[in-house]
């Protein structure tokens, strides 16, 4: 699958102690939701405000490449979304490259409970 046109529609951005947020709608349907900088107990609740926003019955991919670390809120944040979204009929997966960022992925399964991929254009 191709990756979203160069002008997809920006929904939402947010920027909360470091952290910027990115809610993007795909042509074919869906949305792509880019996360940089820091998931913590600070910030997680910014990611979680901006997924009540997204359509959990489409496909949803999370991406968090330029994510520079997540802890177990940001993982609650995750399980709940992915959880939702198979609630709901949708699908999320994960871009996580970042070794460090995956292997907290592993640790928590949500690797199990999510495709994790190595890239975007992987996940779409």
């Amino acid at each position: 699958m191709c990756r979203p046109s160069p002008s997809p529609t920006l929904a939402a951005v947010a920027r909360e102690g470091g952290l910027e947020l990115a809610l993007e709608t795909l042509p074919e349907g869906g949305a792509v939701v880019r996360v940089d900088g820091e998931l913590d107990l600070a910030t997680a609740p910014e990611l979680e405000d901006l997924l009540a926003r997204v359509n959990l019955g489409e496909r949803v991919v999370i991406d968090l490449s330029p994510c520079t670390f997540l802890d177990s809120s940001a993982v609650r944040v995750l399980i709940t979304t992915i959880r939702d979204a198979g609630e709901r009929g949708g699908a999320v997966s994960l871009v996580a490259p970042d070794p460090g960022v995956a292997r907290v992925l592993e640790i928590a399964s949500v690797d199990t409970m999510a495709t994790v991929h190595p890239t975007l254009d992987a996940a779409l």
